[in-house]
């Protein structure tokens, strides 16, 4: 298996004109920008959408004229979809940080997965 992904990668890069030596390291240095990215835009945002919802809580329980169930109600709309893209933001951050650890611990495989993934 080996043998046969370094002759497809060697194959590609002569068909691209760019030596494979060349291309790795290149790959490896575009991956860990756009990954690094990511993870830091993807945190912040998660960030911003946990303070939305503890103030939209917050406000909820402000409300004095409210009665219980108001509350409950109102907490629970208001939240529930702020929530929902926190924890989505959470997965895609954890999610763009380990592709980026592994881009990091080792550029020249994931470069090799980066590449038959584009094959297939």
């Amino acid at each position: 298996m080996s043998k046969e992904v370094t002759e497809i990668i060697n194959t590609l890069c002569e068909k691209l004109g760019v030596a494979a030596s060349v291309l790795v390291p290149e790959l490896a240095k575009y991956n860990i920008a756009r990954l690094t990215f990511l993870t830091v835009v993807q945190t912040i945002l998660a960030v911003v959408m946990a303070v939305i919802v503890v103030k939209l809580v917050k406000w909820c329980l402000s409300d004095e004229d409210a009665d219980w169930e108001d509350k409950a109600l109102g907490i629970f709309m208001t939240n529930i979809i702020p929530g929902i893209a926190m924890l989505v933001l959470i997965c895609f951050a954890i999610a763009s940080a380990t592709d980026l650890i592994g881009w990091i611990a080792s550029p020249t495989a994931s470069a090799v997965k980066e590449i038959t993934s584009m094959i297939k």
